[in-house]
Formats: structure tokens, C-alpha cells, sequence
């Protein structure tokens, strides 16, 4: 008899809890969870990759040049690391802070006391203010399949389809089609929790 009350209990439970919106969405998402899809969109990420037409694009070689110097013949590289950090609160808002690191690097082939490699570092951090939200029911998607970035000031949006989302881990897909060359572009980016 005891567990029969168990059983009519969790059913109970599933049949208020269901209703809340706490079930599978995306393709990757898991079948069931008890937190709604905006408490796990709500806080700190960091975004630990990210692919512009299927290319890793947190480390891009901006330029690579072998020249022939004083010392002989050197190759200079410059290296961008971007680092992401994406913020979202409960009100709508959302924050990107974006650090990219400068790397220059010079490797002289014949290096030595009075020829010596060179490595410089720069950094610069960009914010940016925005507002958050869902679309919901737009075409195919279902309700809170979409994540919407917006500038309420020029009106501009980013849409991206959430591939997953978890408590701790999100994934999320962009594709732009440039209406001048009808190209398009895929943006792929996976996030973690800041711990």
C-alpha cells in the first residue's frame, strides 16, 4: 500500500510539473528537467567554443609573414585569442564582455644572444549591453526554441536556435544568409557555467 501512495504521488508531481515547460525542446536538450529553460538560461557563461562556418574562431591567425631581417630569415605571426563571457538576468538583461589577447611572435630561424625570438602581448576588452528574451511559436519552433539578442536603441537582432540547454552547459546555432551574395554564414557556440 505504501508504495502505491509513492507512485500516485510522483505521478501527481509529473502531471504539475510537465505543464511548466520543463521538457525536452532542442535536439540535444535533456528529456526532462525541473528548472524552467529561463532559470538555466539566467547567469554567468563563458563560451568554450565557437565556430564560424564550421572553423575554430576563438584563436584565428590574423597574419603570418617570413621575411628576410638582419638576423636572417624570420617569420612574425599575429594570433587573436578571443575570450567570451555572456551574462543573462532574470529581467532581460544581457552582457557580453569580450577580451581578445594579441599575440606577435617573431622566430628568427638562426636565433642567438644578439638575435633573440620576440613575443608581445596585448589585450583589449569590449562590452556590450543588450536584452535578452525567447521567441516564441515563430514558424516550425515551438515556444522558447529560440534565444533572442536584442539593441532596443537600433532595433537589431541576433537569433540563435538552442541546440541544448542544461543546467550548466548550453549550445547554440546561428545561420545568416547575406542578402547581396546569398552566402551563408554558421555560427556554432557551445557555453559553460562560470564557476
Amino acid at each position: 500500500m505504501k508504495e502505491l501512495k509513492i507512485v500516485a504521488f510522483v505521478l501527481i508531481a509529473f502531471s504539475f510539473v510537465l505543464p511548466w515547460g520543463g521538457c525536452k525542446r532542442g535536439p540535444e536538450d535533456p528529456f526532462f528537467s525541473i528548472w524552467s529553460r529561463k532559470s538555466r538560461v539566467v547567469g554567468d557563461w563563458k563560451i568554450v567554443e565557437y565556430k564560424i562556418n564550421f572553423q575554430d574562431s576563438l584563436r584565428r591567425v590574423i597574419d603570418s609573414m617570413v621575411v628576410n631581417g638582419p638576423c636572417g630569415i624570420e617569420t612574425t605571426k599575429v594570433v587573436h585569442y578571443y575570450n567570451y563571457r555572456w551574462s543573462f538576468t532574470e529581467e532581460g538583461n544581457f552582457t557580453e564582455i569580450l577580451k581578445i589577447l594579441e599575440e606577435t611572435s617573431t622566430d628568427i630561424q638562426n636565433n642567438n644572444v644578439n638575435c633573440p625570438d620576440e613575443l608581445l602581448l596585448d589585450s583589449v576588452t569590449t562590452t556590450t549591453v543588450l536584452k535578452w528574451n525567447f521567441t516564441g511559436n515563430v514558424g516550425d519552433y515551438q515556444n522558447k526554441e529560440q534565444l533572442l539578442l536584442y539593441d532596443p536603441e537600433t532595433q537589431e537582432t541576433a537569433i540563435y536556435d538552442i541546440i541544448m540547454l542544461r543546467s550548466k552547459e548550453m549550445k547554440l546555432k546561428n545561420t545568416l544568409v547575406d542578402p547581396l551574395t546569398n552566402i551563408a554564414t554558421v555560427r556554432e557556440i557551445r557555453l559553460e557555467t562560470i564557476k
